[in-house]
């Protein structure tokens, strides 16, 4: 009798591995690639938050400056932040917004060190994830980038602070 010494996989057993690696890899790259939307979200999430605290504390200066209408500028941290008749910031321009700079105002007014804002258009080479934003009235839009669904919405009349997000699912 001759004793075989086998040493090694066969072609069966390895093609067996590549095709178990295969299809774990196909399972768990959708979960990888759903990541990116969810950390989108998550990042506009954040910001909104950020934007929605610091016009709710301006509103609180301005309510602690004794809240009148002849109040015209919070002080935040040494940045003055103009609001109107109710004491939310406005960008300079009342209750009626009616402009993107206006809203470029307030967002570089109350966040401290914000994400790039542009006024409508496109992100510029520089930042390409930039917020554009836009009036409508009395409310502020600003879209994460050319993306319509990921928005904050703020109303100069009543500082309401609102965003839009993907679904997680997607």
């Amino acid at each position: 009798m001759i004793a075989h010494n086998k040493k090694g996989f066969t072609l069966v057993e390895l093609v067996i591995v590549i095709v178990l690696i295969g299809i774990l890899a196909a399972t768990a790259l959708p979960r990888f690639v759903n990541l990116t939307v969810q950390a989108r979200n998550a990042a506009n999430q954040g910001v909104a938050g950020g934007f929605g605290a610091a016009v709710a504390i301006t509103h609180a200066g301005w309510v602690a400056l004794g809240a009148n209408d002849t109040i015209e500028n919070v002080d935040l941290e040494g940045t003055p932040v103009h609001v109107n008749a109710n004491g939310w910031p406005d960008g300079g321009t009342g209750t009626t917004g009616d402009s993107a700079l206006a809203c470029n105002t307030i967002w570089g007014a109350v966040l401290h060190n914000p994400p790039f804002v542009q006024a409508g258009g496109a992100c510029p080479e520089a930042h390409p994830e930039c917020y554009l934003s836009s009036a409508n009235g009395p409310v502020c839009t600003f879209a994460l980038g050319s993306d319509e669904v990921v928005t904050i919405t703020y109303d100069i009349t009543n500082g309401h602070v609102e965003t839009t997000s993907h679904p997680a699912s997607q």
